[in-house]
């Protein structure tokens, strides 16, 4: 159920004692999942940098979520999760909840960069730069006109030749995955985990969530991980607080589109006002009329014009 159903805090946080699971889409459940110190929730992790990045990982190490400044005035930047492999790889992990109408591959380049560079140390030859990994899980289309739910983004010519495989990026539209909700036999394994993502909290589709958990012990800890945090009367509090922010945000910025149209709206009838006054065919009440405007806008406009 939404934030929105919910008169009161307390009422929200019933839904813990009635057994209901958090929002894996919700940043701090999402990060709890992945982080806590539990066999369950580092396996889950581990299964998916596997998934996201396609190559084995034999262990690796969660590490600070803020990257170093370099020089007064440089952006701060905060990761959700970010972990060092066993070979040196990089990835950092988060979680889009909503479209806050960022350009999110611009964001995305700049997180990816700013990784590599917390990580190549001064005096260290270019040999040394680690491959790091940006996977952003976004509860939003991306890419509308792009029909892959997972997409991934190196440096590339036009003609598809690498440069260095130093950068990547990993994008999970979870909106476009529900058409493999039928095919998780032949999906892959981040595809799956997509799946998971999307649905993991939903009363109704908790026989489909059991039947793909049975299919791989990584979804199946991260199940196990998701049950155990949700008893956490913390971390209900805080999806509480994230969802009627985000509420918030959302209500914000639809206000600020209407206005926007209305104010589109309002300079086209004036300018179809001008057009006509400068005819001098029509009378300001029938102008008015015809433009929406009010007669006493359209004699303000006359005046400007010298009518």
């Amino acid at each position: 159920m939404a934030t929105e159903d919910f008169r009161t805090q307390e009422e929200y946080l019933s839904q813990m004692e009635r057994g209901a699971l958090l929002n894996p889409r919700i940043d701090s459940t999402f990060k709890a999942l992945f982080t806590q110190p539990t066999p369950e929730s580092r396996a889950a992790l581990h299964s998916f940098l596997e998934a996201a990045i396609e190559k084995k990982v034999k262990s690796f190490q969660l590490t600070s979520n803020d990257a170093p400044i370099s020089f007064n005035g440089q952006r701060n930047v905060s990761y959700d999760i970010a972990c060092v492999l066993d070979d040196g790889r990089i990835a950092e992990v988060e979680m889009q909840a909503f479209d806050q109408k960022y350009d999110y591959g611009k964001r995305a380049e700049y997180h990816v960069a700013r990784l590599e560079t917390t990580y190549l140390e001064k005096g260290d030859d270019w040999k040394s730069a680690p491959v790091v990994f940006q996977i952003t899980v976004l509860n939003f289309h991306y890419t509308p006109k792009n029909k892959n739910a997972i997409n991934r983004y190196a440096m590339r010519t036009k003609d598809g030749l690498e440069l260095s495989n130093t950068l990547n990026i990993v994008f999970i539209e979870l909106p476009k995955i529900t058409k493999l909700e039928k095919s998780i036999d032949t999906n892959t394994k981040l595809e799956n985990w997509a799946l998971f993502l999307k649905d993991a909290d939903n009363p109704r589709k908790q026989n489909f969530i059991q039947h793909l958990t049975n299919k791989e012990d990584g979804l199946m800890n991260a199940q196990k991980s998701l049950s155990r945090i949700s008893a956490d009367k913390a971390l209900w509090i805080a999806q509480w607080k994230q969802e009627s922010f985000e509420r918030d945000i959302r209500s914000g910025l639809h206000a600020a589109e209407e206005i926007g149209m209305a104010k589109g709206a309002h300079n086209k009838a004036i300018e179809a006002a001008r057009n006509l006054l400068a005819m001098h065919i029509l009378s300001v009440e029938q102008i008015a009329q015809a433009s929406g405007l009010s007669v006493e806008e359209v004699q303000r406009l006359a005046s400007e014009m010298g009518n």
